[in-house]
């Protein structure tokens, strides 16, 4: 009794210092703050909230919490697939109700990280048998850099204090303290409370936890690889008792479909190999300005770039193996390392962003589900291993005294986090028009389908919406996947949309809006404003906002128009465009070599309403650039039956065709039809001349034809916020 009191003393003195330092890290930009401060960064965080208002919302109001009507109205949207963490907003559902939403996500993110690190510190002290290593241990695991990323914006992912009690629940059976029932029982529990957190946590978990059986069955001696051996009938028992208890949420995921792709690039969201010793902005060394030119180039976002481990723990992790090899339990931890590691690097090895070599990880993507697993995200699983190493090394006692303290210092200056406050928060002040009584109330109907902007990712209309308790539906959102309407990619960045305010009247008569409410402080408003002023509505103005209210039947013509003739009529014009362009820039003696879209647009050879935005992450549906050989390439995104029509007008005078860029077309070619991915198509310099003469000469239907004029416009469905198409088609100038 007296060890047990001990243990649980330790387990709260290890709390309480693990939420000391997430208070101190975290929470300190919160205090004192004149507007209301999130934890995090962009506005993951914000759309984060709403999912935290929407499985209450719906239960009070016996809804299906699976699906919801709420945003991508009036076709509704699988929630199964998105970030919905339905046991995080169960949980915070009275610090919602007394002290807001803000509060209540802060408190989750705030709570996180001491909760993984006490869960590491439990596992590292059943392994040592000493408490300052296993604290040691469980900081490494709690406050890592995958953790202090996420806490920039990914709340789901930071839920990973079930993955060390796991292992404590499968080093207890295997060493006959409890029974296979119980294990079973236990592990099932440790599964759904995951399953409910994050998905992708649920499926990797599976992944690797099955790894480090098979490896420790391949690795220990013959007595403890039956003890090992005897997990795996407990585990199946666990999985299909977990799965039995989350019937409901696979149902769901799978029977409306499931994603024929990967949402995401795995290859962009891997880890970089310099990332393993280059920190992020997230530590305090990484703020400095050579390591953050380096990490620049890693890719992706820092939420993602999570893979450091610093010289000093690699050091460690050295000495460790020169030490431990011999032993069954020393290799499987190496080798157990090594292999989370290769996988975190994803299909191909990365140095500063540039793919090298294929990886074994490349084999996984051709199987599914698990390929869209981003790889950058395993490396959860690298700190635990090396949480254990470290914790192993220092309680050890090989070393001498001062030489574990040096390495404890050292390994403390390589992880000290970014000691900014502002650097962990944001604000997220809602506007009076939506506050509590605010103008939406008289300009808006209850559950009235409105269009807000900014739209999506790039605004935060998805909290808005919440702190109005849900009172209006939208037509949008940001939920992960979303159809590809040309206009919806308009007000996403991609402002070079061709009839943009056709396509503006033919989204609302399809989709019935009966408002748009538009946040006029946005930066793109201008641009917007004069597509919505083509709506021949005169807006209300409130509280810095303008809102277009649509009359009934007011574009019902433009709502018989189909998606595939809207897609790829602004794909066939946009190409065009760039196809005239690109000639007159050849045509007036200008160097191949230093073509791009931003010189197109310096040179005026593009029209006046196209922006180029040359930020690294910015949004691209188009490219022009120099091939090899002296040849030029034309990149447009779009669905294959989009840019078939292009394919097709082209196919005679392009030297090659890429689609999906950069597979080769060949007319025996058979894309996938509901993806959005770039066309490439490449030409020599007298066959793009010839192109573009003979666009002048015999101009195609897009060129001629009225936006509601042509043959075969009609009858057809929308895609639904349900399919899986990509939200955003990526990249698609550069040369190959």
């Amino acid at each position: 009794m007296t060890r047990l009191s001990d243990r649980r003393a330790q387990s709260l003195v290890a709390f309480a210092i693990y939420l000391a330092i997430a208070i101190a890290l975290l929470d300190r930009g919160l205090i004192g703050a004149r507007v209301p401060q999130y934890l995090g960064t962009g506005t993951d965080p914000p759309m984060l909230m709403w999912f935290l208002k929407w499985w209450p919302y719906a239960i009070a109001h016996r809804l299906n919490p699976f699906w919801t009507h709420m945003v991508w109205a009036p076709m509704g949207v699988n929630l199964a697939w998105t970030t919905c963490v339905p046991l995080l907003a169960m949980v915070s559902a009275p610090i919602q109700s007394a002290f807001g939403l803000i509060t209540a996500y802060n408190t989750l993110v705030t709570v996180a990280m001491p909760a993984a690190a006490l869960c590491a510190f439990i596992l590292c002290r059943r392994l040592t048998h000493a408490f300052w290593p296993s604290i040691l241990g469980g900081y490494l695991f709690g406050f890592s850099p995958y953790m202090l990323g996420r806490a920039l914006g990914h709340l789901s992912l930071l839920a990973v204090f079930p993955i060390p009690l796991i292992a404590i629940i499968a080093l207890r059976r295997i060493a006959g303290e409890i029974s296979a029932r119980r294990y079973a029982a236990m592990l099932a529990l440790m599964v759904v409370i995951e399953f409910l957190c994050a998905v992708e946590l649920f499926a990797t978990i599976t992944v690797f936890g099955a790894v480090a059986i098979l490896l420790a069955i391949w690795l220990f001696d013959a007595e403890t690889r039956s003890r090992i051996a005897g997990l795996i009938a407990p585990t199946a028992v666990a999985y299909a008792i977990s799965i039995a208890l989350l019937s409901p949420y696979f149902y769901f995921l799978f029977a409306r479909g499931i994603p024929h792709a990967p949402l995401w690039d795995p290859g962009r969201y891997s880890a970089d190999l310099l990332n393993f010793v280059i920190p992020t902005t997230t530590a305090w060394i990484g703020a400095a300005h050579p390591a953050a030119a380096i990490a620049a180039s890693f890719g992706g976002y820092v939420q993602e770039t999570g893979a450091y481990l610093g010289i000093p723990l690699i050091v460690l992790a050295e000495d460790f193996r020169r030490r431990n090899w011999a032993t069954p339990a020393g290799k499987f931890l190496i080798l157990l390392l090594l292999i989370l590691l290769l996988a975190a690097l994803g299909p191909a090895l990365r140095i500063m962003g540039r793919e090298t070599f294929s990886l074994p990880w490349a084999l996984m993507l051709k199987l599914p589900l698990i390929s869209s697993a981003l790889p950058a995200r395993f490396m959860i699983y690298a700190d635990l291993v090396i949480a254990i190493i470290g914790a192993l090394w220092f309680a050890g006692g090989a070393r001498s005294a001062a030489t574990r303290s040096l390495a404890a210092v050292a390994i403390a200056i390589s992880l000290f986090p970014n000691p900014h406050a502002s650097f962990w928060t944001s604000p997220l002040e809602l506007p009076a028009f939506f506050a509590r009584g605010g103008a939406y109330r008289t300009e808006l109907k209850p559950h009235e389908l409105v269009l807000v902007l900014p739209f999506g990712q790039r605004g935060s209309s998805m909290y808005w919406q919440a702190r109005t308790d849900m009172y209006f539906r939208m037509a949008g959102g940001y939920t992960g996947p979303w159809p590809f309407v040309p206009v919806l990619q308009f007000f996403y960045g991609g402002v070079d949309l061709p009839e943009a305010g056709d396509q503006l009247k033919a989204y609302l008569a399809r989709f019935g809006v009966q408002a748009v409410v538009v946040d006029r402080q946005a930066p793109l408003f201008p641009v917007w404003r004069r597509v919505l002023e083509s709506l021949g509505i005169p807006p209300s103005r409130r509280d810095g906002f303008s809102v277009y209210k649509i009359p009934p039947e007011a574009f019902a013509a433009y709502g018989k128009l189909s998606p595939v003739y809207l897609e790829t009529r602004a794909v066939s014009i946009r190409c065009d465009t760039i196809l005239e362009a690109v000639a007159k820039y050849l045509a007036a003696g200008h160097n191949p070599a230093q073509l791009s879209p931003s010189v197109l647009k310096q040179q005026g050879l593009l029209p006046a309403d196209w922006l180029i935005d040359t930020a690294p992450d910015a949004y691209q549906d188009w490219g022009a650039f120099s091939a090899d050989k002296g040849k030029i390439g034309i990149a447009v995104a779009g669905s294959y039956p989009a840019v078939k029509p292009l394919i097709d007008r082209y196919r005679d005078q392009a030297v090659e065709i890429f689609y999906p860029a950069p597979v080769r077309w060949t007319p025996a070619s058979k894309p996938q039809r509901d993806l959005v991915k770039p066309l490439l198509l490449i030409f020599d310099r007298t066959r793009l001349v010839a192109a573009a003469e003979q666009l002048r000469s015999s101009p195609p239907p897009e060129l001629i034809t009225p936006f509601l004029g042509a043959a075969g416009a009609e009858h057809q469905a929308w895609p639904t916020a349900d399919t899986s198409t990509r939200r955003r088609p990526g990249p698609v100038s550069g040369s190959r």
